[in-house]
This record gives C-alpha cells, structure tokens and sequence, in this order.
C-alpha cells in the first residue's frame, strides 16, 4: 500500500502541469475525487489568502568625510549564489522587521551599525540614508513578471548631530 502510496505522489508531481485534457493528468485526478468528497482537498487561498505582491529591499547609501558615496545592502542581497542567500535567511527576516510597523525603531541602530563598520575600516561617516526599494510582483497572466522599482528615502542620518 505504501508503495502505491509513493508512486501515485510521484506521478502526481509529475503530471501536475499537464494539460487538463491529457491522459495523465485525468489520471492523477482520480484520487482526488474522494479528498474533494471527505472536505480534505484545500486551494492555496488556505494558506495565503493575500499572496505577497510587493518585494522590498533595504538599500543605505553612506557619505563619507571625504565626499565619497558608496552604497550598502545587507548579506543576503550580496550573497551570490542561491546557498548563500539561504545562510543569510536572517537577514530577510530582519528586513522583514525593518518595513513592518513598529521598524522604524530599527533605523538609527542600523546607521550606528554602519557607523562601527566604517571606524573599523578607517573611515568616518558623514551622512547615510535608509533606502526601501520596492518592486510590485505581477500576476501569471503578464508578460513582464515585476513592475517597475521605486526607491523611498525611509530615514537620514547625520552621524555628525548624533
């Protein structure tokens, strides 16, 4: 029974994007009839009734003494490769946090975090501004998958009045 158990998940999984009409997929659709019946068959609105359609990034761009502007991302925007971004998952959920109500009590330490960053380099930090970089997700149906970005300035910070 497990064994028919495995192999019809199998040829669930791949069979799911056939065509509605091909042989296959009717096939695979057999069983769900009764999980239809028994109220167990649940659509992904159970689970994200209002998918995310909006992606958010942080972006700081830091001015220095001597006039040089360079900008900054945090680990998991820099890290290249997918395994990376996945070691760096905390730092999605601290971005997260930053945009969420209640984050902008996260700014300052953040710009006093570059602060540290630049004296440890030998560099002295004249200004920085906080950065949201936002980029609507569209629907399945478009032929562009994300809208155009835009950048808000969220905070500024003159180090020099800290």
């Amino acid at each position: 029974m497990t064994d028919l158990l495995i192999l019809w998940l199998l040829l669930f999984l791949w069979c799911w994007d056939h065509p509605a009409d091909h042989a296959l997929r009717r096939l695979i659709l057999l069983p769900a009839r009764p999980l239809v019946y028994l109220g167990l068959w649940h659509s992904w609105a159970m689970f994200a009734p209002h998918p995310v359609n909006l992606n958010r990034r942080l972006v700081a761009l830091v001015t220095f003494a001597d006039g040089v502007r360079e900008q900054w991302e945090p680990l998991s925007a820099t890290a290249g490769r997918t395994w990376h971004r996945m070691l760096f998952v905390r730092s999605f959920k601290f971005e997260f946090s930053l945009f969420s109500p209640g984050g902008e009590r996260l700014y300052r330490p953040v710009c006093e975090f570059l602060v540290e960053e630049a004296l440890c380099a030998g560099r002295e930090v004249r200004s920085i501004e906080l950065i949201r970089l936002t980029q609507p997700v569209n629907g399945w149906a478009d032929a562009e998958r994300f809208g155009p970005e835009r950048a808000d300035v969220i905070f500024q910070w003159p180090v020099g009045s800290a």
